[in-house]
């Protein structure tokens, strides 16, 4: 009786482990995709994300080092170079428009940009590592927090998690509706531009609507400063000028019809190619708000946030994506101009040797940020499978 009590543990033990180790990389992602939380609030996804590596029986994983980030290490059977591979966790403001089975159960959030599905990609990566170790080597999987904003790789940078590890490289990829499925999209040197949004406030003084000359209104100064801004734009992406300023918020007064405003904001993004322009461009519109404002005599302050540093490949790295994307027979895409759209792996890619490249998503999938975007599963085998080639290359040479 005894040892049929025995075996009937065992045989309950296994069966549990076994369930334990079933997730799939598709149920990975929508259950990601049902729960979605914004930039900085991530944490039930990152708690999720802990517990199901810890399944696979990865056991050296960090959390709460910065933001809701979580970091694993996976050895190869012996010493080599350090890989970090990068996906990450935020969802965005946008009230969902499918009808899916694992539709988004927030009000107001979905991932419109994928990152589900780049978060269950890196899983699957994970999945790959633990039943096929490499050789040599070390691969660290780093699920970001707010990418989205611009402030995770910084964050995550700055807490000194990685001072411990010295990475050889680093690589990230991004699904791109409009594009072929499957296919890789490649590119050396600039990948996607620096972005930052700028608010600019204008304090001058209210005064009764019938006697505007007694107070400070800053129509005139917006006027002007839109002026300004319209005229920096320069969106031919072949110029080394590149350079787009677009309006995202004006606001001025109160919607009090006796009262001459007295206070203005004014929000906008701007894009150019690389860091060094872009910090010229910044002084100087700084400068010529603040020469606006004191013709006007008004006084205006500035603030700059959601900073998205200039994403540079290099060319090895490039080059290691391309070899990997040729050995799985994958069709290659040449990108011939940069990305228009913010990536904060930019930061990573001016620390680290590294890369970013693009999967298709669909030529005819609706665009990224779109209410009815739904990241396709079938980039998931995809993705992973060259994350695991490029460390298997690197691993081996």
């Amino acid at each position: 009786m005894k040892n049929l009590l025995v075996i009937f543990i065992s045989i309950f033990t296994l069966n549990a482990f076994s369930q334990q180790k079933m997730t799939t990389a598709t149920e990975f992602r929508k259950h990601i995709h049902a729960n979605p939380e914004l930039s900085t609030f991530e944490k039930n996804t990152s708690d999720f994300v802990v517990s199901e590596l810890k399944k696979l029986g990865i056991t050296k994983i960090h959390q709460g080092f910065s933001m809701h980030s979580v970091l694993a290490e996976i050895d190869g059977n012996e010493g080599g170079p350090t890989i970090l591979f990068r996906c990450e966790l935020d969802a965005l403001p946008i009230q969902e428009e499918n009808d899916f089975v694992y539709n988004s159960t927030k009000a107001g959030v979905s991932h419109k940009c994928g990152h589900d599905g780049h978060a269950a990609t890196m899983f699957r990566f994970a999945q790959k590592l633990m039943e096929n170790p490499l050789k040599k080597g070390k691969v660290l999987l780093f699920f970001q927090s707010a990418e989205e904003i611009g402030a995770g790789a910084k964050d995550a940078i700055e807490s000194g998690i990685f001072k411990q590890f010295k990475i050889d490289f680093t690589f990230a990829y991004h699904n791109f509706a409009g594009f072929p499925m499957g296919t890789i999209i490649v590119k050396n040197g600039l990948f996607t531009p620096c972005v930052e949004s700028g608010v600019f406030e204008l304090f001058g003084k209210t005064s009764h609507a019938a006697e505007p000359s007694k107070g400070l209104n800053p129509a005139l100064a917006i006027a002007e400063i839109l002026q300004y801004f319209d005229s920096l734009n320069n969106p031919d992406k072949a110029s080394n000028d590149f350079f787009v300023a677009t309006p995202i918020h004006l606001e001025m007064g109160e919607k009090a019809y006796g009262t001459s405003a007295g206070k203005a904001t004014i929000g906008y993004t701007f894009r150019t190619w690389e860091n060094e322009k872009f910090d010229s461009m910044k002084d100087k519109i700084i400068q010529k708000v603040g020469e606006v404002s004191k013709k006007y005599k008004l006084e205006f302050s500035s603030k700059w946030f959601e900073t998205f540093n200039a994403n540079n490949n290099n060319g090895t790295a490039s080059t290691v994506i391309r070899t990997a994307a040729k050995k799985q027979k994958f069709e290659i895409l040449d990108l011939e101009k940069p990305f228009e759209f913010g990536e904060d792996f930019g930061l990573f890619t001016k620390k680290y040797k590294g890369a970013m490249f693009g999967i298709g998503s669909g030529i005819n999938q609706p665009p990224l940020h779109s209410s009815t975007f739904d990241f396709p599963d079938e980039l998931l085998e995809i993705g992973s499978t060259m994350f695991y080639q490029i460390a298997e290359q690197i691993s081996n040479n």
